[in-house]
């Protein structure tokens, strides 16, 4: 699938800059060429589980984080302890397997791109906010009974990758654009588009193509912030939904302002894509206990436990209070 970019804002000499510039940047993120293939071999009907396991276990750290997923509650715990990485193709599916291989490079990439970026974006901030992104994606998926939640969660969890790009070739504006900080995620989307003549969805999207990821991706990063103007394939229409909603749940624990954007919550969620607050109550929950194994296999903190156990009461009260019977 090719995407047209992008989308119905008129092309600027701005925006072809941009985009030039973003063409010429050695530094671009690279996603890893090993993550590629596993991604292609489990693509491929005929790829064998020991075939997969051998090319995982390429690098001993993704078998590691991989082997460590099996054996947690967050896929369920196993009755029997996971040993090899092949046990864990076994168990968790080729779907499953390529998910957190490539969530796992994406995480690499990240640490990288800190490690060596001069700009001016909070990368821990970015960071924090694409894992509770990801961890709001498979919760609702799962609540939905979408078939593959996974898929919603790593969806979810590269949304926003086009902020990465354009913090290398436009640096000095993305650091203005968090200067004060957006009270939500959108006032930076709007920012991008008045200054840059391009957002981080449609440069996020490009960044799919050339990583050769599925349509999936390139449509949910590129219709992240616009689900409403997302029209043809209808079978992606609730995998595009849910990825922008997950956006704005996140929002609840990254935002300085957590009130205002429980409000956006519960305005979002009661358009195309409704979620009663009778509802909530579970979505919520299912975040929170995914929180430790997520944080445990991305090697990083999101924050105080009490911190995060406030805005999910918060959540809980303002969200799910329409569900709960009146008072005699």
């Amino acid at each position: 699938m090719q995407l047209t970019l992008p989308l119905d804002v008129e092309t600027s000499e701005d925006r072809g800059t941009i985009f030039e510039r973003i063409k010429g940047c050695k530094s671009l993120p690279i996603m890893s060429p090993l993550a590629s293939k596993i991604l292609k071999m489990c693509q491929d009907e005929k790829t064998e589980a020991s075939k997969l396991a051998d090319m995982i276990s390429q690098d001993p750290g993704m078998a590691t984080q991989i082997l460590y997923m099996a054996n947690s509650a967050y896929y369920g715990g196993s009755r029997h302890k996971v040993t090899s990485v092949q046990g864990s193709v076994n168990l968790l599916g080729f779907s499953t397997i390529s998910n957190l291989a490539l969530s796992f490079c994406f995480y690499r990439l990240i640490k990288h791109i800190k490690e060596t970026s001069t700009a001016g974006i909070d990368h821990a901030q970015f960071w924090r906010r694409s894992i509770f992104a990801s961890l709001a994606g498979r919760a609702i998926g799962k609540h939905l009974g979408y078939p593959d939640s996974e898929l919603m969660y790593l969806t979810s969890l590269l949304q926003d990758i086009g902020i990465l790009a354009l913090n290398e070739v436009a640096a000095d504006e993305m650091k203005n654009f968090q200067e004060p900080t957006p009270e939500n995620h959108a006032d930076l989307f709007q920012l991008e588009l008045e200054r840059l003549g391009v957002d981080h969805s449609q440069v996020g999207a490009w960044l799919a193509q050339q990583w050769e990821l599925p349509e999936e991706f390139q449509v949910t990063i590129l219709y992240s912030h616009t689900p409403e103007l997302f029209e043809t394939p209808e079978d992606l229409q609730l995998l595009v939904d849910v990825v922008s909603l997950s956006s704005v749940v996140a929002d609840m624990w990254i935002s300085p302002h957590s009130e205002l954007a429980i409000d956006r919550v519960r305005e979002k969620s009661q358009g195309r894509l409704t979620i009663q607050p009778e509802d909530w109550g579970a979505i919520l929950d299912q975040i929170m206990t995914n929180i430790p194994q997520i944080a445990s296999f991305f090697q990083t903190r999101l924050g105080s436990f009490e911190e995060i156990t406030h805005v999910h009461r918060m959540a809980l009260k303002h969200l799910a209070s329409a569900a709960q019977s009146p008072t005699t």
